[in-house]
């Protein structure tokens, strides 16, 4: 699996200013903020097409490297030979910095794309009335639902109306703990499992951490995506807590509970009083340009899945296990991938068999190619899908059914992270606040935000 949509999308937001929302919610304002689609609405009919001529799709998708990038060249490809004379898909790739300006620039133009590949973002476009409602398509193909081949109950956090789909789902990602085989050997250490707690990752990480005078030449971990509200939010979930009362429209952030407050204080012991995690400083140094956990200096390190393909050429052996157990449960994070479809599109007939093909045909490729992980449990669990790849594979992926969205869903979600989650997050874990300062603050200003809407 390729350096997907989150490494992308997280990079982008963790240092974006909010240049791109502001745009986004100018254009959105000039395209109206018309009630959501009917759920009642039946399916658009496709336009009368030349005699002879396949109806032509225009499609969006972020760029994600070569690798990836290719692997949508040829799913392109795969469609349009698949349906040749009936559709043709042209799929355009733009970096995800420039990717929602062209979509809220077609949008202000009145010429959306057909169809384009969800993130939190496309929420907005939804709240704006610019989304068709998918379901009257899902009702015609009852595959799509069918409980034993896909995780159905992980789709309600797209039911943004409590009832109806307004985007279909190809494909899933979760957390996991990547650790250096190698480093743990070195101490003789048994690996990391599904049985690991965080006190069994502190353990390791204190007897994997290595010091020459002042200076700290092996770190036994790096806290990776748990410096992230998202990732930092699981631990809380284990404890018994969370951020904010729901995922679609959060009416309250609650960060300043005592196990929230609990979460952030162990995350950021791990750096600055256990001292076995290096600070946002010394990661820098010691990363450089390739990443920390590729330069073979620390033990082990949370990220996920899609970070596979980014540990493919190092020079030491790795493998991966499920994000470790606060006492004795876990809650792992997941995001799903999928696409959306303009209700002012012309083709949305055309536009959704390109998605369910997508989630249907072309997930033992999606499998084989191993660029996502399918969200077809045939596929997911087939042979294929486990060729080459990491032994703890299977057991991160056992962790989807217990998992929840790394994600909320209102307008404003872009202002909030960007105004008060990144920054915020980023102050605590340069040691600069405390956790109660941090959520404090989140509270106050992120609930501000909710408030207005």
């Amino acid at each position: 699996m390729a350096s997907h949509t989150r490494l992308s999308r997280r990079q982008f937001l963790r240092r974006a200013a909010l240049g791109g929302a502001a745009l986004a919610s100018g254009i959105l304002a000039a395209c109206g903020s018309s009630p959501t689609t009917p759920a009642g609405e039946a399916p658009a009919s496709a336009p009368t097409q030349a005699s002879g001529e396949p109806t032509k799709i225009r499609a969006l998708m972020w760029s994600n490297g070569p690798v990836i990038d290719e692997n949508f060249r040829v799913r392109n490809q795969m469609f349009n030979e698949a349906f040749k004379g009936q559709y043709e898909l042209d799929l355009q790739l733009l970096p995800y910095d420039q990717y929602w300006p062209r979509i809220d620039l077609a949008y202000g133009s009145k010429n959306p794309f057909d169809l384009y590949f969800f993130d939190v973002q496309a929420y907005g476009h939804y709240k704006a009335g610019l989304l068709a409602n998918l379901q009257p398509y899902v009702d015609l193909a009852p595959e799509l639902m069918n409980a034993d081949e896909y995780p159905v109950a992980l789709y309600d956090a797209w039911r943004f109306d409590g009832s109806n789909l307004f985007g279909l789902p190809e494909n899933i990602q979760v957390l996991a703990l990547y650790y250096n085989r190698d480093l743990f050997d070195a101490e003789g250490l048994a690996y990391p499992d599904e049985t690991w707690t965080w006190d069994d990752v502190l353990d390791a990480a204190t007897k994997l951490t290595k010091r020459s005078g002042d200076e700290t030449t092996q770190w036994g971990m790096d806290v990776g995506v748990m410096d992230i509200w998202w990732g930092a939010q699981t631990l809380a979930w284990a404890m018994g807590g969370g951020f904010f009362d729901k995922i679609v429209e959060p009416t309250k952030f609650q960060v300043s509970d005592a196990v929230n407050v609990q979460a952030l204080q162990f995350l950021r012991d791990l750096i600055f009083e256990h001292k076995v995690a290096p600070t946002k400083t010394q990661r820098s140094a010691t990363a450089q340009d390739i990443g920390i956990f590729q330069t073979g200096k620390v033990g082990m390190f949370l990220d996920g899945s899609w970070a596979i393909s980014g540990f493919q050429d190092v020079s030491f052996k790795w493998d991966m296990a499920p994000l470790p157990m606060w006492k004795d449960k876990r809650v792992s994070a997941y995001w799903l991938g999928g696409q959306v479809i303009p209700k002012d599109s012309k083709v949305i007939d055309a536009s959704f068999v390109f998605a369910r093909w997508s989630t249907t045909t072309y997930q033992k490729t999606m499998a084989t190619n191993h660029d996502w992980i399918p969200i077809a449990r045939s596929a997911r669990e087939s042979e294929e899908m486990y060729v080459g790849q990491p032994a703890g594979l299977r057991q991160v992926l056992n962790t989807i059914e217990g998992a929840r969205l790394g994600d909320f869903y209102s307008r404003n979600n872009q202002q909030i992270f960007g105004e008060v989650l990144l920054p915020t997050f980023d102050q605590l874990f340069l040691g600069n606040i405390t956790p109660e300062e941090a959520a404090k603050r989140i509270d106050e200003e992120a609930n501000a935000l909710l408030a207005k809407g």
